[in-house]
């Protein structure tokens, strides 16, 4: 679920059916947000550094008519993933006939998809906000879209030290004050199928994708080493969340949901 294999393809490997994938997917999910959400708790107001988000686009379905919005959220020196989670976006403007075809059906069956981004990207900051100790001065990093600067100037008003904006269209090298977040990102394209751009492999329902955000966002924390020079060194323990990498046996045998819903 980590390395870009698909749920299909998953079950081609395992032997078993794409309803057992499904299945046992849905309760790694549940595992690992678990998880994930426990350490950061454990760690309420003591959580420091200097923080960038950025917004990922993706789509359910279809891609004109059912964009959805995945805003991210890391401590930049330690490419600790906060908290990431997706949202719905309104579908584009200008629309060939198929697609408005399509938008028109998917609205007399779903009702009128509005855009979730800004209450997203306000969780995400609210969870932030709650993370941080009363007297420590946030410095966060964003592009400019304007959503940004408001919400950040109305949540942290009390606690804004900094707030550097760069453009989204500055070459996404090295040298760009965003590549953690840029390269974050591009790790996640890389490594969950769900979010290759142009493959088969595309997301059905935007609930699994949260499911699959979950999974991969607890190998990145505490399982796979920042970068491969340092295999042995997690960004969970850069940030000092955790003293030791985690395996994958720790987390998933750490709750195992006997029931869902």
């Amino acid at each position: 679920m980590t390395a870009k294999v698909t749920m299909r393809q998953a079950a081609r490997i395992l032997g078993c059916s794409r309803d057992t994938v499904a299945r046992l997917h849905k309760k790694m999910g549940h595992i690992c947000r678990e998880y994930h959400q426990i350490h950061l708790q454990a760690n309420r107001g003591k959580l420091s550094g200097s923080f960038q988000l950025d917004e990922l686009e993706t789509f359910e379905t279809h891609r004109l008519v059912r964009p959805v919005t995945v805003p991210v959220l890391i401590e930049k020196h330690s490419y600790y993933v906060i908290h990431t989670e997706t949202a719905p976006m309104a579908p584009r403007g200008r629309l060939h006939p198929a697609a408005k075809r399509k938008k028109e059906a998917d609205a007399a069956l779903h009702g009128k998809r509005r855009c979730g981004s800004r209450k997203a990207v306000m969780r995400t900051f609210n969870l932030l906000r709650e993370l941080l100790s009363n007297d420590q001065l946030l410095d966060i990093q964003t592009d400019r879209k304007s959503t940004y600067r408001s919400l950040i100037h109305l949540i942290f008003s009390d606690c804004l030290g900094s707030h550097i904006r760069e453009s989204s269209r500055r070459r996404r090298d090295y040298h760009n004050i965003l590549f953690p977040i840029n390269h974050t990102l591009a790790m996640m394209r890389d490594g969950i199928s769900r979010l290759v751009r142009r493959s088969w492999g595309v997301c059905k329902r935007r609930q699994r994708l949260d499911d699959h955000l979950a999974i991969w966002m607890a190998y990145r924390n505490y399982v796979r080493g920042i970068t491969v020079a340092a295999p042995h060194v997690t960004p969970a323990m850069a940030l000092g969340i955790v003293s030791k990498p985690a395996d994958e046996r720790e987390i998933l045998a750490w709750r195992w949901p006997a029931r869902m819903q």
